[in-house]
């Protein structure tokens, strides 16, 4: 996933692009998932294991980090968001992702 961040990111901000929104969804899958395991919670650790046992993660976030530009051109869509309805909880582990 950390590969193709960069890429989904900027089709997903082309208006030009059919189904977008499903896109937009995966990036907030994407970045959701890369969230880091808070090692003092026992169900955090038990659902998605220790940061250690996943360094994909951070190439995760490090991807979001460095294309914030392109994350910050998605949550000001207004079209984009209309289509997909993110609760705040979605655009939070984006916003987090990305280092916002």
């Amino acid at each position: 996933m950390p590969a193709v961040v960069p890429y989904l990111l900027r089709l997903t901000a082309d208006p030009s692009i059919p189904r977008r929104s499903e896109l937009f969804g995966l990036m907030l899958v994407a970045a959701a998932l890369s969230a880091p395991t808070d090692p003092d919670n026992a169900w955090d650790l038990a659902v998605s294991g220790p940061e250690k046992d996943h360094p994909e993660r951070a190439l995760c976030r490090a991807a979001f980090v460095a294309d914030a530009a392109w994350v910050r051109r998605l949550l000001a869509d207004d079209e984009l968001l209309v289509s997909l309805h993110p609760d705040k909880g979605e655009r939070a582990s984006l916003v987090q992702a990305a280092g916002l």
